[in-house]
């Protein structure tokens, strides 16, 4: 019963032009098999269990508080693909990975989106976080968005690196901009891309 259930949910992906092809499997490259697709309403508790299970550290560059599972229904209750849309990867029924992309709430930034990442500890090395990365990247080019930023920590140069290979360049750094607890402070990288220049790239390489 619950299998038709999410059966039918999935067949929703089907109605929007940029998700009519989730969900998708992908191998890693240590040969584990991941399933990605959009969060539904059911994932609450998925998905709250994945941010239980990140590190302490971790938990401290997301911008609210995953350790109370009402701001996970809060998400669940309110999803709008249009203004954030969060892919999830599973492996074995457990979310391993939550990448989101968000639309900017400003008339003036309009045609800019925003793609975060948080993988677990796991899954970190073996190419998940890059194909969550490309996969977000390539919906913001079919919803016509013209730029795509990440804000990275500066201590986190392998997130860093996968952004760098896939063609985001560092616009700026705000130094001291993070307080880690008992740590002292980081700097903040922001990246960007153009979706105009990567069209270029991919029309080029083809």
């Amino acid at each position: 019963m619950e299998r038709s259930a999410k059966s039918e949910q999935y067949s929703y992906f089907r109605s929007i032009p940029f998700l009519f092809d989730y969900p998708k499997n992908f191998s890693l490259k240590d040969g584990r098999k991941v399933m990605v697709r959009p969060m539904l309403p059911s994932d609450v508790d998925e998905l709250y269990a994945f941010f239980a299970n990140l590190d302490r550290e971790d938990k401290l560059f997301l911008r609210d508080d995953v350790s109370d599972i009402s701001v996970i229904k809060r998400w669940a209750e309110n999803l709008n693909y249009d203004i954030v849309l969060p892919l999830l990867a599973f492996y074995d029924g457990k979310v391993v990975a939550d990448g989101t992309l968000h639309a900017s709430n400003f008339l003036w930034t309009r045609h800019v989106a925003e793609i975060r990442i948080a993988v677990s500890k796991d899954f970190r090395g073996v190419g998940l976080a890059k194909k969550i990365i490309s996969e977000l990247f390539f919906i913001a080019i079919k919803r016509g968005f013209k730029k795509v930023i990440a804000q990275i920590p500066f201590h986190q140069q392998n997130v860093i690196h996968i952004f760098d290979s896939l063609g985001f360049e560092k616009e700026a750094i705000l130094r001291k901009h993070i307080m880690i607890q008992g740590k002292g402070f980081s700097d903040l990288l922001i990246m960007s891309a153009f979706v105009g220049n990567a069209i270029q790239q991919l029309k080029r390489v083809s």
